[in-house]
């Protein structure tokens, strides 16, 4: 999937990846849930995207995954993690929920996350956005979370677009090569062919014929 055919989607900013990374050295993806009811359809197609960049190495290490539901209600929150072992069950090793200070009560979500997390598949936890240092170190946590990390959203998305156009414009003018080559080689080998024929020819040396006249 490019990015071009999904770019009104991209840029809502649905979740992205920073660069940042937990202590296991695997990927933290993000999921910043705005106050704004979320479109699921939308955030699906965010994360295949997104998870389709890393290599198969990467993706064996785990993602942390931080959902940001400062800004959002307790049942969206929980429709993301639950959707999240649908999207991505093999790869997600924990998931953050940072949660607001003032509201959600603690028995119902220690209670959903509980009942769900064998079904699951990885450990959900609610953690406040202080503290969220306490599993990720500083250094890769951006700047909402407390941390040092710059991610600038719209920069990333430009520099994936012209990466993609490169990508794309250099497969085409490698396959075009290969075009080429292949019918240089079918020239040589037709040129090849030739030569090999001449030498059955009989002699037109003067010296041969001359002597073959004498005798």
């Amino acid at each position: 999937m490019d990015a071009t055919v999904i770019l009104p989607i991209l840029k809502k900013k649905l979740a992205f990846l920073s660069g940042g990374k937990d202590r296991r050295s695997g990927l933290i993806l993000t999921i910043p849930l705005c106050s704004e009811q979320t479109n699921m359809d939308e955030l699906s197609v965010t994360l295949d995207y997104l998870l389709s960049i890393p290599s198969d190495k990467c993706k064996a290490r785990g993602f942390t995954v931080i959902v940001d539901g400062r800004k959002s209600q307790w049942n969206v929150v929980k429709t993301v993690v639950l959707m999240l072992q649908n999207v991505v069950p093999a790869e997600v090793s924990l998931v953050c929920v940072v949660k607001p200070d003032e509201f959600w009560d603690k028995k119902v979500t220690h209670f959903c996350f509980w009942k769900e997390k064998d079904r699951l598949g990885f450990e959900v936890i609610l953690v406040s956005g202080n503290k969220l240092t306490r599993y990720i170190e500083p250094s890769q946590l951006t700047e909402e979370f407390g941390g040092s990390l710059t991610y600038d959203h719209m920069d990333w998305l430009n520099k994936r677009l012209v990466f993609e156009k490169f990508t794309k414009e250099s497969t085409s003018l490698l396959d075009e090569l290969a075009v080429i080559n292949n019918g240089s080689d079918k020239g040589n080998q037709n040129e090849k062919d030739r030569s090999m024929d001449f030498n059955y020819l009989p002699s037109v040396d003067p010296e041969t014929v001359l002597q073959t006249d004498l005798w």
